[in-house]
């Protein structure tokens, strides 16, 4: 009905235009209209679907030369179809162009025009044209403030279009607009949504306190709905609250504190938990025309609260926990591809491989963390932008994979180096700083060159409130000092470091601090305090569990209990010490052989060529 009424119309107007009309041929060309329809329609929802003969219905239509009602509504399902089931993006662009342009010519199609812009603008930003989304979005949004539907969707469109170009700032203001022009129409949800997604682009612009205004303002709101007047159904107000709490989880994480995101993690997972038990029975239809936005499907969610709790263990270094959850998390998005190939899917992916890479290192298992980096690299093989994003994670990740091996701090530092050439991110930067001059420790190069580095990463200098790289420092620092002899400034350095990771639950850090130190007390010849520190710390690389720092535990101790005259012990622990040592060596031996090892000569080319011939 709704497309013959497009039909009446323009033929009523172009009879009123010539007052003669072949009423004969306007009845034939109405019913291969409407048959063509339908057997485009047919072919869509067949049982096995064919989409190539549904388009080449709606092509049909258009070499009849149907009215322009008729040719801007045809251009746009043929776009839809190619949008939603191929991949023949350069075909969608130019029918939804030629619609465009056609619609603005036409009186009373508004709405049209808008939906036409909206997926004109989506196919640009999958086509990485993100320019041109936003000035076709800067163009288009006024004309849609009174479609209510129209101008949340092309507000959310062109935040994120602003973010894919790095106009933060842009999209912060597009955001606060929405959730300014969704309080007005009293669109509960999507003011929220609005909201939430403006503190996102706050925490990537790295504006912590504006964000922490907005997302205690938001968590009263939805912890108090019916006080606060929430006309939602139990499910949006969970969605929000999932939300709500990644964002808290994220920004604890990003700073650093993990033991605070703790909490927030806990509530995160209580909150999908309720999601996934609300009955079907319970969600109903959207009562505001622009309250049916949602931030994620629920199995979109479910994958990133797996991502999220990935990320947190890491953090703390339970290595064990890490893996378990990532490997179940990767099973899940191979199982949900099946029936869905979102691309969010290898982002997540990407993340979960990126973070399985660190846990492996610290397990000590270097060929694991080969391999993961290889599957890294086919996922880039597949989505090619996705290595412009994530190109300074891979050069860090091969960096760390370098000071895993031995003779490989060359490696290290020329991986190091080339992730720099490719961020302007500060924690970033400051993240490969201080890795570099462990590097540099090890290395033994001179003074001046040592100092230069040292300066730049002091703990006064780090990012601002990321509380982690903060206490890193204050340990580099201190190894430093301790290198250089400054011993009463290396113990302040590592005592503040052992202070600040236990607040925040940085065990690896914690245990690494406890080591050194305990080095510092054995050369002051004050064993028991050392051998003190030394078991805080192999409990810690017990726990989570850690080789490097079961080694370096076991080494310490066989020492100590050698200059205590306790034989036995020391030889107990220089047992555990070469057992290790066998273990890790031959664990190197393995990864080196590897032919995925020569990874670590790409520096420069736009993307590892070596990678490309083993996909």
């Amino acid at each position: 009905n709704e497309y013959k009424s497009y039909l009446s119309l323009d033929m009523h107007e172009e009879n009123e235009d010539s007052q003669v009309e072949d009423k004969t041929e306007a009845v034939t060309f109405e019913n291969m209209y409407f048959a063509l329809l339908g057997a485009a329609e047919d072919f869509r929802t067949a049982k096995v679907p064919d989409i190539r003969k549904s388009i080449h219905c709606l092509e049909a239509i258009l070499i009849c030369n149907p009215p322009p009602r008729i040719e801007v509504r045809t251009r746009l399902q043929i776009g839809q179809l190619m949008w939603l089931y191929t991949k023949n993006l350069d075909l969608a662009l130019d029918h939804l162009k030629k619609a465009l342009t056609k619609v603005k010519e036409l009186t009373a199609m508004e709405e049209l025009k808008l939906e036409i812009t909206s997926l004109l603008a989506s196919v640009y930003m999958k086509k990485e044209k993100n320019s041109d989304a936003v000035k076709l979005l800067n163009e288009s949004i006024e004309l849609a403030i009174n479609y209510q539907f129209w101008y949340c969707q092309l507000c959310f469109q062109l935040a994120k279009a602003n973010m894919d170009i790095g106009n933060i700032s842009a999209a912060v203001t597009t955001l606060a607009a929405g959730a300014e022009y969704a309080g007005r129409i009293n669109a509960q949800n999507t003011r929220i949504l609005f909201s939430l997604s403006q503190a996102m682009a706050l925490l990537v612009q790295r504006n912590f306190d504006v964000a922490d205004v907005i997302l205690k303002e938001v968590g009263v709101i939805l912890e108090n709905a019916a006080q606060s007047g929430l006309a939602l159904s139990q499910t949006q107000i969970l969605s929000l609250k999932v939300f709500h709490h990644v964002l808290h989880v994220s920004e604890y994480i990003w700073q650093g504190m993990i033991k605070s995101a703790k909490q927030s993690l806990k509530q995160l997972h209580s909150c999908y938990k309720q999601l996934t038990q609300v009955s079907c029975n319970s969600q109903s239809a959207p009562s505001h025309p622009a309250d049916c936005f949602y931030w994620m499907s629920p199995q979109q969610l479910f994958l990133l609260v797996y991502v999220v709790s990935v990320m947190h263990a890491l953090q703390q270094g339970y290595t064990d926990k890490t893996e378990s959850y990532a490997v179940k998390a990767l099973h899940l998005i191979e199982k949900q591809r099946t029936y869905d190939n979102d691309s969010l899917l290898s982002a997540y992916q990407l993340i979960l491989l990126e973070q399985l890479v660190l846990t492996y290192l610290l397990h000590g298992n270097t060929s694991k963390a080969l391999k993961e980096l290889h599957k890294c690299t086919a996922v880039y093989q597949k989505h090619h932008t996705y290595l412009k994003h994530h190109r300074v994670a891979l050069h860090t990740a091969l960096g760390l994979y370098a000071m895993a091996l031995p003779d490989a701090l060359d490696n290290a530092q020329a991986q190091f180096s080339a992730a720099l050439k490719y961020t302007s991110e500060p924690e970033q930067i400051a993240f490969i700083k201080l890795n570099t001059a462990i590097v540099h420790l090890k290395q033994n190069i001179p003074g001046v060159q040592l100092h230069s580095l040292l300066s730049c990463i002091e703990p006064g200098k780090m990012p601002n409130k990321c509380y982690s790289l903060k206490a890193s420092s204050y340990c580099v620092q201190g190894i430093a000092a301790m290198f250089e002899g400054r011993i009463p400034d290396a113990k302040r350095k590592l005592r503040e470091t052992v202070v600040m990771a236990n607040k925040a639950d940085l065990n690896k850090l914690t245990g690494c601090a406890f080591l050194l130190l305990a080095t510092i007390f054995m050369k002051l010849g004050n064993f028991n305090d050392a051998i003190d520190m030394v078991k805080s710390a192999s409990d810690i690389a017990t726990r989570i569990p850690d080789k490097s720092l079961q080694l370096w535990s076991a080494d310490l101790l066989s020492t100590l209990y050698e200059k205590k005259e306790d034989p036995s012990l020391s030889e107990e622990y220089e047992n555990k010490k070469l057992e290790l040592l066998k273990v890790m060596d031959a664990e190197a031996n393995r990864t080196m052989s590897m032919p995925e090892h020569n990874i670590l000569q790409w520096l420069d080319s736009e993307f590892p060529a070596f990678s490309m011939s083993m996909v």
